[in-house]
């Protein structure tokens, strides 16, 4: 299972957040986003193993589900999002202003990085050898990855076996849930499966 982390300040404002930047911390949105989430996963059932990106918002969003799970949290640093390096901090206006062209002509090849950080080759392959350690220390276990919007999308595309410059036309809200599921070697389907992507039904009911 996969979760994007909670709203912060940079999500309100749609700037580029990645995990060079500011690091800002959940906004009072973001919280109750969280605490929804966790309510939401324990009620579904929990998970037999809880694991998240170092990054301040995703490290809050998992402490919340940590709590509400009775669960360790184990940090995995390969599950950060990406280095937007130059572009950290931007909206995707202000980039087209100063580097015009760049921004289209990056979400159409996957192996060109953002001046200055990660290319989304770069992100999947660092989040693809945490997914299958973790699948391959917990077989039939659940795992439950809290991290943030790329590597959520990356692992879905991953798992229908497209592109990864797909991910671009995915969506994914502050706490969605995806759920991806390992399959026997052998599986004519692929290694992974997808069971849902970015539910957020948790975000329409009533106080967290």
């Amino acid at each position: 299972m996969l979760a994007r982390h909670g709203a912060t300040a940079h999500t309100a404002q749609g700037r580029l957040s990645g995990s060079t930047g500011q690091d800002p911390p959940l906004s009072e949105v973001g919280r109750d986003q969280a605490r929804r989430l966790a309510g939401a996963l324990r009620a579904a059932g929990g998970a037999d193993v809880l694991a998240c990106s170092p990054v301040l918002r995703a490290r809050q969003t998992a402490e919340e589900v940590a709590t509400a799970l009775g669960l360790g949290l184990r940090v995995e640093d390969d599950l950060r999002e990406i280095d937007f390096g130059d572009w950290e901090g931007l909206t995707p206006a202000e980039v087209d202003r100063r580097w015009p062209g760049a921004q289209d002509a990056w979400r159409q090849r996957s192996t060109e990085p953002v001046p200055g950080g990660e290319s989304l080759e770069q992100v999947g392959d660092r989040v693809a050898r945490v997914r299958e350690r973790l699948a391959a220390e917990h077989p039939g276990g659940r795992v439950l990855l809290v991290s943030h919007m790329y590597p959520v999308k990356l692992t879905v595309v991953d798992a229908l076996g497209v592109p990864r410059v797909v991910m671009h036309r995915a969506h994914v809200d502050p706490t969605g849930l995806s759920e991806v599921r390992a399959l026997p070697a052998g599986d004519p389907r692929g290694p992974w499966t997808l069971l849902r992507h970015n539910d957020s039904a948790h975000l329409r009911t009533g106080p967290a």
